[in-house]
């Protein structure tokens, strides 16, 4: 079976699924390749029916450190894609979800002290993604939605762990690890890469999703060229766009391509998030009590969180463009007080 008639067993199945559903569906957004091309089956496959059963929530989660030529790319998408529903009849609303304001990375890293993140120390998923929308979901009502997302067997070896072991006996569900709940529809789940670019090129609707701009972000970010089903050479558009102050990397590739594709406004950004790395582990920018009170490597010192903001603003500053708030300023300085009157921390603090 070619890719097209494919492409249009899964758009039927998509919408005999719609029209049996009883409870809400979330989507899941990123603006990245998979995630588009989930939005555009999903809104051409309900497009093709008479009856729409209930409603859709777009839902995008805006960290408040994405890469911001994403953010904007993906902000001018999520705008199209309501009006074009709007236009359709189409019962999607779109969403931003976002981090309560303690728990903002520059709050928890320059402010509380929270070392940058790490492998060993991922604290930012649950803190910045999970909680933001899991909390905006309950705002939506039912808490049985199920939620479609477009995740990808083949996208690495963990995720297709994780999706055979949350599996059910019903083709395209899995269980949501986080709750009973919720299900998860993975309506791409068998794609390749190839597949979700040539998805991504026949699927006209919704329009507002440029994929010609998508692929010259993906190409900017990675060098790669995903436009051309070429099954000799080795499958294309691979990359993936996250946070630009992300440790957890050794090296940010796709911030380091865009500076060198033109974005040079983005060489300040990545210049900080490499200092980050620099300091995280060094015993000088380092506690010598933990918050639980036992000997080790604490949170950041107060002196070193000082640094981390004067670094941040002037990055900010060279850069033009907005990387910390007022409110996130205000946060933080709140928590420098607590530690520095606590006396908790008192051999590190300096003014």
């Amino acid at each position: 079976m070619n890719f097209e008639d494919r492409l249009e067993h899964r758009l039927a199945l998509v919408g005999r699924e719609y029209s049996k559903a009883e409870f809400p569906w979330v989507i899941g957004y990123s603006g990245g390749k998979d995630s588009s091309l989930t939005v555009k089956i999903v809104f051409e496959a309900i497009s093709r029916l008479r009856k729409k059963r209930v409603p859709l929530h777009i839902i995008y989660c805006d960290t408040g450190v994405e890469i911001p030529v994403v953010t904007g790319f993906v902000k001018t998408t999520l705008r199209g894609i309501q009006r074009q529903a709007f236009e359709s009849q189409i019962p999607i609303s779109c969403h931003v979800a976002r981090p309560e304001l303690a728990d903002r990375f520059f709050v928890r890293v320059i402010g509380r002290g929270y070392p940058p993140p790490t492998n060993k120390f991922r604290w930012c998923t649950d803190r910045l993604r999970i909680a933001p929308i899991q909390r905006l979901m309950n705002k939506l009502g039912d808490e049985r939605n199920v939620v479609v997302l477009g995740v990808r067997e083949n996208e690495s070896e963990e995720r297709k762990r994780t999706l055979s072991r949350n599996a059910t006996q019903e083709a395209f569900y899995y269980r949501h690890s986080q709750s009973g709940k919720h299900r998860l529809f993975c309506p791409i789940v068998d794609f390749d890469v190839i597949d979700v670019w040539e998805g991504l090129h026949l699927l006209a609707h919704p329009s507002a999703i440029d994929v010609g701009q998508l692929a010259a972000l993906y190409k900017k970010a990675s060098g790669e060229c995903p436009i051309v089903r070429d099954v000799a050479g080795s499958p294309c558009g691979q990359g993936r766009f996250g946070c630009w102050t992300c440790t957890v990397v050794r090296k940010d590739r796709a911030v380091q391509s865009l500076v060198q594709e033109g974005y040079t406004a983005l060489a300040p950004l990545l210049g900080f998030r490499d200092w980050l790395i620099s300091m995280r582990d060094l015993p000088e920018h380092r506690c010598s009590v933990r918050r639980n009170g036992t000997p080790g490597l604490g949170p950041l010192r107060l002196k070193s969180r000082k640094v981390a903001l004067k670094r941040l603003l002037a990055a900010e500053a060279a850069s033009g463009i907005r990387l910390i708030t007022p409110p996130e300023i205000r946060a933080i300085q709140s928590l420098w007080k607590l530690d520095a009157n606590s006396g908790s921390y008192s051999e590190d603090v300096e003014s």
